[in-house]
């Protein structure tokens, strides 16, 4: 690994630990955008052109800016994150962590990554045949799991929206 694969490894971990540890929700936002960016020069370096480039215009465009509008739809960012239900959770959500990274790393263990293809630097016309062909289910798994995570977002950050509106609703039928 060279000197500058390195650097990029530790902002990457660092932007990381930073979206993940941020109380305010823009700044997060933000740290991830700069992930983003490091991703991107990543593959731009690795030789792989299209990929930072759609890195930066697909996610660090288009993703984040939504995340940015539905943090700003829903009021989000005016303040600090409040108390923490789950504070006793913590010690038990960082030895999970542990554990799954070390499966991680003991399946990288030994893997020879040996691709079949020549993925031309990139370029679309070598990524869409892999991609829409032995790869289909996982990239509309992926899909699926990124608009359900925005849907539990959403869901989390206003339980009571529904039944604020309804008891409102109930109220003004009592009052007429």
């Amino acid at each position: 690994m060279s000197p500058l694969e390195a650097l990029a490894l530790l902002f990457l971990l660092g932007t990381g630990v930073l979206v993940v540890t941020l109380r305010n929700a823009i700044h997060a936002a933000l740290a991830l955008i700069l992930n983003f960016l490091i991703l991107a020069g990543l593959y731009v370096a690795l030789d792989a052109r299209f990929l930072g480039f759609i890195q930066i215009i697909v996610y660090a465009g288009a993703i984040v800016v939504l995340f940015l509008f539905v943090i700003m739809l829903l009021f989000a960012a005016q303040g600090e994150v409040g108390f923490d239900p789950l504070v006793r959770s913590k010690p038990l959500a960082a030895l999970l962590a542990l554990g799954v990274a070390g499966v991680l790393l003991s399946g990288l263990w030994g893997l020879r990554l040996a691709f079949t293809q020549d993925l031309k630097g990139g370029l679309p016309q070598a990524l869409g045949p892999l991609l829409y062909g032995d790869w289909l289910f996982v990239l509309l798994a992926v899909g699926f799991l990124l608009m359900a995570a925005t849907v539990v977002a959403v869901a989390l950050v206003e339980p009571g929206k529904a039944s604020r509106t309804q008891e409102a609703e109930k109220r003004e039928e009592v009052v007429r």
